[in-house]
C-alpha cells in the first residue's frame, strides 16, 4: 500500500483534488455507448464515433495496461446563471491535466526500481473516463451524465494514466442520486432522458461549444444568454454544497479569470487578433471566434427580446 498512499499524496500536492485506483478490464458501459451514439445523440461530434472499438478495452490504446490511475481536479462550484460556463474561467484544462499527471507520472518512476510504462489519457483520448472514475472508486455518475464525488460535488475535470503497475483497486462508491430529479427538472431544452441518456443536441453547452453549424431556431430562445456552456444542471446537484466552499482545493489554473471574461457586445467586436488575444491558452479558444459570435449574436437576440417583454 506504500505505492498508493504516495500516489495519493503527490496527487494532492499536484493540486487534484481526489485519486483512485481500478483493474484494467473490459469497459461495461461500451454497449450503452453504442447504443448512445446509434441514437444519434452525439450530433455532429463525428470524432466520438471514429475508434469507438478502441473504447471496449484500455488495452486497447496501452496493451501493457494492468492499473488506471483516475485523478479528478475540482473547478468552481457552478451557478445557474452568466454568461460563460465556471469551467471557462481559467486556463484550458487538458493542457493543465496532461502537465500534472506527466508530472505525478515521474514522480512514480521516482519510487520504483522499474521502468514504468504509462499513458496520459485527458478527455480527448478514445476512453470511457466516466465509468473508470467509477471504478476507481470517485462517485457515481449522475442522471445529467456528470461524474459525482460524495465530497467534492460534480464539478470535476477528469484525467487518466493508463499504466503496467499493479495496485490495489479502489472501492465503489454506490450511486446516490436516489429520486432527485432536479438536474432534469433545470435543463432548459430536456436533454437528459428518462432512461439516463443525454442528448447532446438538446444541451446548451453542446450547442454553444461543440455544434458548429447555426443553433436550430426552435432552440435559441432556450439558450438566454449563454456564450460558452451550461452550468444548469450541475448548478442544482444537491451534492455540490458539500463541496468545499470559495476556492479551497482548486487548482489555481482554474479559478476567476483576469481580466475578468467579456459581454456578448464585446465578443461582437472582436477582432480574430482579440479572440487570440484573450482565449488562447484557454477551453475557449478551440471554439473559434465565428461560433463565439454566433454565441453572441442569439444571446443579444434573446436579451432583446425580454427586454421588449419587460418594458415592451
Amino acid at each position: 500500500m506504500y505505492l498508493e498512499s504516495f500516489i495519493r499524496h503527490k496527487a494532492t500536492q499536484l493540486g487534484f483534488a481526489t485519486v483512485g485506483f481500478a483493474s484494467a478490464g473490459p469497459n461495461r458501459s461500451y454497449d450503452r455507448f453504442q447504443e448512445w451514439l446509434a441514437r444519434g445523440y452525439a450530433g455532429d461530434m463525428a470524432w466520438l464515433s471514429q475508434n469507438r472499438a478502441l473504447r471496449a478495452h484500455p488495452s486497447l490504446l496501452a496493451p501493457y495496461v494492468k492499473t488506471i490511475i483516475v485523478a479528478a481536479a475540482r473547478y468552481p462550484t457552478a451557478r445557474p446563471s452568466g454568461h460563460w460556463s465556471n469551467y471557462a474561467l481559467g486556463r484550458d484544462y487538458h493542457d493543465v491535466l496532461r502537465a500534472k499527471l506527466k508530472e505525478l507520472a515521474e514522480a512514480i518512476r521516482g519510487q520504483i526500481s522499474v521502468p514504468l510504462r504509462a499513458r496520459v489519457c485527458v478527455d480527448s483520448a478514445p476512453i470511457l473516463e466516466r465509468e473508470w472514475a467509477c471504478r476507481a472508486g470517485l462517485g457515481w455518475i449522475g442522471r445529467q451524465g456528470s461524474l459525482v464525488h460524495p465530497e467534492f460535488g460534480c464539478c470535476l475535470f477528469l484525467g487518466e494514466l493508463l499504466t503496467d503497475l499493479e495496485l490495489e483497486a479502489s472501492p465503489a462508491v454506490p450511486n446516490q442520486c436516489g429520486d432527485c430529479r432536479l438536474c432534469v427538472k433545470a435543463c432548459p431544452a430536456g436533454a437528459i432522458q428518462s432512461d439516463g441518456f443525454v442528448d447532446a443536441r438538446r444541451c446548451l453547452s453542446y450547442l454553444t461549444i461543440e455544434h458548429k453549424g447555426e443553433i436550430p431556431a426552435a432552440l435559441r430562445p432556450l439558450v438566454g444568454t449563454k456564450l460558452f456552456g451550461c452550468d444548469r444542471c450541475t448548478a442544482v446537484c444537491p451534492w455540490n454544497p458539500l463541496a468545499a466552499p470559495g476556492t479551497d482545493g482548486i487548482m489555481p489554473q482554474f479559478t476567476a479569470a483576469n481580466p475578468p471574461l467579456p459581454t456578448p457586445e464585446a465578443c461582437l467586436a472582436m477582432t480574430e487578433a482579440d479572440f487570440k488575444r484573450r482565449f488562447t491558452g484557454t477551453a475557449v479558444h478551440r471554439l473559434g471566434l465565428q461560433r463565439l459570435q454566433r454565441n453572441a449574436a442569439v444571446a443579444l437576440t434573446n436579451k432583446k427580446r425580454l427586454l421588449n417583454r419587460i418594458y415592451g
